[in-house]
């Protein structure tokens, strides 16, 4: 009974030592990795939730936030947040990683991409974000591959006062 009971907690520390290890903040996977995963769910404009319950913060962009515990909505968060439901929800993105793997909250950071059915990047998830003006420009990492295409796509949104930039 003691050498089940022993095997059972010498398991169950395996277990959660590997899990805090695969969520540590200063974890970071090479640059350019990339993987591809299911979108069970979006959370909002930048988050989502994979078919393993992990969750995505998109690298790059900050979408206006939804209502939560005693915090208003702010102005264009349920637009940003259905633009990328159409996008992305209940199918197969490629995740692509800068370096850091995750934010102080454990969510994976990510450049996302829709995938076609080829298996071919369709869509990049942010640059469509900022093209609608639902999105920000956001700093998370020290990598900043995208943020020339980033800075176009909202400059030209914030011209035409699209989203966001429509109470400019």
């Amino acid at each position: 009974m003691k050498a089940k009971l022993l095997m059972l907690l010498i398991l169950l520390l395996i277990f959660f030592v590997t899990e805090s290890l695969s969520q540590n903040p200063n974890y970071s996977y090479p640059f350019g990795y990339t993987k591809t995963a299911f979108v069970s769910r979006v959370i909002d404009g930048d988050t989502f939730v994979l078919s393993d319950s992990q969750r995505v913060r998109m690298l790059g962009v900050d979408c206006p936030e939804i209502a939560r515990q005693n915090k208003l909505a702010e102005s264009f968060s349920k637009e940003a947040s259905e633009k990328t439901k159409s996008l992305i929800e209940h199918k197969t993105v490629k995740l692509t990683f800068d370096g850091k793997a995750f934010d102080i909250f454990g969510r994976l950071l990510a450049y996302v991409w829709l995938s076609d059915s080829k298996g071919k990047d369709s869509v990049f998830v942010q640059a469509e974000l900022l093209k609608n003006g639902f999105a920000r420009i956001s700093y998370y990492t020290k990598e900043k591959r995208y943020y020339s295409l980033f800075y176009n796509l909202r400059n030209t949104a914030r011209k035409k006062k699209l989203g966001i930039w429509s109470n400019e």
